[in-house]
């Protein structure tokens, strides 16, 4: 299909989508722009991910630290979608140069905007336009505004839009057990990976803040939320030694760490891996202290015992899961 061809389909397919609110009543220019909302996520919904922000353009220098910012900011459900469109998405879509000159005040314009919907569900659309002329937040919902925020700057929109977000995309569900683990562990390996010591979160639907979500206790809760966010940040073997290499190399008893030397098993060097798998581990508690959701202090005595375990063990299970990925050649993911 050529290009000129895919843009008569685009357009079209949200021409359609406007004619029912139209009939029931919708402004048309606003039905419009909530149809034109809706076609493009629907085209762009083999790269949407429930819970995070996406891009469908290779953004330049600009965009794509305006990007990064968002990626780690935002603050989304599992039952949400969020795309981050650059300024140009809709020329290219063909979208708004067939428009006609009134509906251009209605829908997008040239600029940056963010787009959200429920997971294939677009009977409520928002959009947020983060550009310096006219920052701003609208909810369409079955054609019609539903509701508008007005902001002084790009920054206070972003500021606000978590918020908005959980208030007007809230799952009307209860969360399942794969919920709470998902939203928490996300949550904290931003937290990780960007090493942001407050980022936000919801900690009604947080495992870590309420261990019960997922029936567990606070212990158990900590090294499952530890575990994964090291397997995440453990990804690939060959970053991961190099990064162990970078950390051990002043420090007294560790060697250079190889694959070869893990592969056949060189003793100095899996114990200078496993220290390496330690520090990481301590660091990440401290991240996790740093958000006073637990007092550690406050341990008793048999708790103190299982932390200990849960320590060993956790680092144990880290460094058998790289050994396996070395050994397989395979993504630890």
């Amino acid at each position: 299909m050529d290009e000129n061809t895919n843009q008569d389909n685009v357009l079209n397919s949200s021409g359609k989508k406007i004619k029912k609110p139209v009939k029931a009543g919708a402004n048309k220019l606003t039905a419009a722009q909530h149809g034109a909302m809706e076609t493009i996520l629907i085209n762009l919904k083999d790269i949407l991910i429930p819970g995070e922000i996406v891009t469908s353009e290779s953004l330049k220098p600009d965009q794509e630290a305006q990007f990064h910012k968002l990626k780690i900011s935002l603050d989304l459900s599992p039952f949400a979608y969020a795309v981050f469109l650059p300024s140009g998405i809709y020329q290219n879509l063909g979208l708004y140069k067939k428009l006609e000159k009134k509906e251009k005040d209605i829908v997008p314009d040239d600029t940056s905007k963010i787009l959200v919907s429920g997971i294939n569900e677009y009977q409520r659309i928002l959009t947020a336009d983060i550009s310096p002329d006219k920052p701003g937040i609208n909810i369409f919902d079955q054609g019609s505004l539903l509701a508008s925020y007005n902001y002084n700057t790009p920054q206070e929109c972003i500021d606000d839009l978590s918020k908005i977000i959980w208030i007007h995309f809230k799952y009307k569900d209860a969360w399942t057990h794969d919920d709470y683990v998902k939203y928490t562990e996300g949550w904290f390996f931003r937290s990780a990976n960007y090493k942001i010591p407050n980022l936000s979160i919801n900690v009604n639907h947080s495992y870590i803040h309420h261990p019960v979500l997922i029936n567990t206790n606070t212990i158990q809760a900590v090294f499952k939320l530890m575990k994964a966010t090291l397997i995440r940040l453990f990804a690939h073997a060959d970053k991961t030694i190099a990064a162990a290499n970078a950390a051990n190399l002043y420090k007294p008893d560790t060697v250079k760490i190889t694959k070869s030397g893990l592969s056949n098993g060189k003793e100095n060097e899996k114990k200078s891996l496993r220290l390496y798998f330690e520090d990481r581990l301590v660091g990440l508690l401290k991240l996790l202290q740093g958000y006073e959701i637990i007092n550690f202090k406050s341990f008793s005595e048999s708790e103190k015992n299982e932390f200990k375990r849960m320590f060993a063990r956790t680092v144990e299970d880290i460094f058998q899961l790289m050994l396996q990925k070395i050994f397989n050649n395979l993504d630890m993911v």
